[in-house]
């Protein structure tokens, strides 16, 4: 899914390698819990209920009170954590961002200008983290629960990094993404809340609407996994969906060959024998980064059509974009898109600038995957998450009131009603069992010449 310009969680799918430490997490899977079925209904984003609930409440209320770790009657202690840049570029993988201290603060400064929420004050503690170094992750993770005891984390770490928070500390958090029903399970009653869709819910959405399109009818249906992204899951989920819709599909699981080049070929040419030998002509490609589609047409196999989960073209098909056409996937809105709408700049991207007006010029365009590599910041998913996820934090604090707690922040969920995720789309959250926001979505097709994903039709909002 193609659904943000280059930014970095989707860069970071190359990290899937890297192991996260097990001395902060449990590594209990017994909680796992199945996916449900999910399929779109045709509401176009014209009918769909997009209230706005930004406005806090004035109505007088009970005294705060000092009700939970990190929550005082004058202060909520909220941890917000920092991506090093600069290590992703030490490691090869440059993906430069914008300031998350510049961006989250910007915020949190009109929220206390305005009165805070329910009367009190947003303390925010700042923790520096790498994407590549699961120590850091710990470290940082023990800063904020442990040393500062916070009530909330936003932005968040990598993947089920974030299960230090909420399954070893119960501290909850906010993130952009990253999220999987199986660490929802394990979060137990501790909430982590995501802008976008976990991942099993995104493959259930990209099956039932690429099905609902006609273009899996009389298609021979292959899926492409992998072992090192954890991909069977995701992969599972699709062949599911699939079945219940009528359509049987043959799941093909990459095994994990990091750091072995050789292994690698050997596997890649194993799959497409495999799959040109099956027929398939219809394949969804959740390889979780790489150059697959390009190495699989270079083994003898490319598919007519072919959808995927992530579609990073700098990857995929770096040398030969050709090999990309009529690609689909199901996303949100484009980048460029959300950075043109003028609701997004005003309410995202003018608290920074007047509080940063030096960075007028850096916020003046995306940059490129070329320009980020040569040190020049994308703004996007910074000003994005800090919008939201600040926005979200002050609605639910002011549902919850004075009695400020894990338990009455989660119930809060159920009082919130339908959101605008700013740069997404309506979202919605409930107390029990979603806590991925995101519920609309458009098909999208890749174009070779402007080298972009195309929506195809209306976005729908789906009822999940």
């Amino acid at each position: 899914m193609f659904r943000r310009y280059v930014i970095l969680a989707r860069v970071l799918a190359l990290l899937a390698g890297f192991a996260l430490s097990a001395a902060a997490c449990s590594d209990d899977t017994d909680a796992v819990t199945s996916p449900d079925s999910t399929v779109p209904r045709t509401d176009t984003t014209e009918d769909a209920v997009t209230e706005d609930t930004t406005t806090t409440s004035t109505a007088p209320g009970p005294a705060n009170f000092a009700s939970f770790r990190g929550v005082t009657e004058d202060t909520i202690k909220i941890g917000v954590t920092v991506p090093d840049f600069d290590a992703l570029q030490a490691a090869g993988l440059p993906n430069y961002q914008g300031d998350t201290r510049i961006a989250y603060q910007a915020f949190i400064d009109d929220i206390n200008e305005s009165g805070g929420i329910h009367g009190r004050m947003i303390e925010a503690v700042y923790a520096d983290f790498n994407f590549v170094d699961a120590a850091s992750q710990d470290a940082a993770c023990a800063q904020l629960t442990e040393d500062e005891q916070v009530f909330i984390v936003l932005f968040g770490l990598l993947a089920d990094a974030n299960l230090c928070f909420t399954e070893l500390h119960e501290t909850m958090v906010i993130s952009f993404s990253y999220q999987t029903i199986a660490a929802r399970a394990r979060s137990g009653d501790t909430v982590w809340l995501q802008e976008e869709a976990a991942d099993e819910a995104e493959a259930e959405i990209l099956a039932s609407v690429v099905s609902e399109a006609g273009y899996l009818d009389g298609a021979t249906v292959g899926i492409l996994a992998s072992a090192a992204t954890g991909g069977l899951v995701v992969g599972e989920a699709i062949q599911q969906t699939l079945a219940g819709l009528d359509h049987e599909s043959e799941v093909y699981l990459a095994a994990d060959t990091a750091g072995d080049g050789a292994a690698r070929t050997r596997e890649i040419q194993s799959l497409a024998q495999r799959m040109q030998a099956d027929g398939v002509d219809f394949l969804f490609n959740l390889g979780g980064g790489g150059t697959w589609t390009e190495d699989l047409a270079e083994a003898g196999f490319h598919p007519p059509r072919t959808a995927y989960l992530v579609l990073n073209t700098d990857t995929e098909a770096a040398s030969d974009r050709t090999l990309l056409a009529g690609a689909l996937a199901v996303g949100s809105v484009t980048p460029d898109d959300v950075w043109a709408d003028a609701d997004f700049q005003e309410t995202c991207i003018t608290p920074i600038l007047d509080a940063h007006p030096e960075l007028t010029e850096e916020f003046s365009y995306l940059p490129d995957a070329d320009q980020q590599a040569a040190g020049e910041r994308n703004w996007l998913t910074q000003a994005r998450s800090a919008c939201n996820q600040t926005r979200l934090l002050t609605q639910l604090g002011e549902i919850a009131g004075a009695d400020l707690t894990n338990d009455t922040f989660r119930a809060a969920l159920d009082e919130l009603g339908p959101v605008e995720l700013l740069g997404y789309g309506q979202a919605s959250f409930t107390s029990e069992g979603k806590w991925d926001g995101l519920d609309e979505f458009s098909l999208q097709e890749y174009d070779v010449e402007t080298d972009s994903l195309v929506a195809i039709g209306d976005a729908i909002v789906v009822d999940r």
